[in-house]
């Protein structure tokens, strides 16, 4: 077979030449639509306002039967004196002398062993040539 008569057979083929006309074609498609199967919701949709319905009503009876805890409040007590800033800080400052005493008594290291440990400091740098 060549080329053109396979064209040809493609071309005049006999279902394409077929006319209907467009009453009978509205009838073929209307029996095609008619046979087909029927959507029908699914049951998730189905059970859509169910759920919706159920949950409001969960919601709804728990603002009802369980409301906000709410707990007495102590009044607050007029008298009570009432630290000024410089107090505060003052207060403040003598804990951090505190702290800063009590860690000074527990390092026991020395001076000489400090100026021991930044000879050596020094000859590490100047063996490894770093510059400080």
């Amino acid at each position: 077979m060549n080329m053109k008569s396979l064209e040809s057979a493609l071309v005049n083929a006999p279902e394409t030449k077929i006319k209907v006309s467009a009453g009978l074609h509205q009838n073929i498609l209307r029996a095609i639509r008619l046979a087909a199967p029927v959507s029908r919701k699914t049951a998730f949709r189905r059970a859509g306002p169910a759920w919706a319905v159920g949950v409001l009503t969960v919601i709804l009876a728990v603002v009802v039967f369980y409301p906000p805890q709410q707990g007495a409040v102590d009044p607050v007590l007029r008298n009570t004196p009432v630290q000024s800033q410089v107090q505060v800080s003052a207060s403040s400052l003598m804990t951090l002398k505190e702290g800063l005493l009590a860690l000074s008594e527990e390092t026991s290291t020395s001076e000489s062993e400090l100026r021991k440990e930044l000879e050596r400091l020094k000859s590490d740098l100047a063996r490894f040539d770093f510059r400080s």
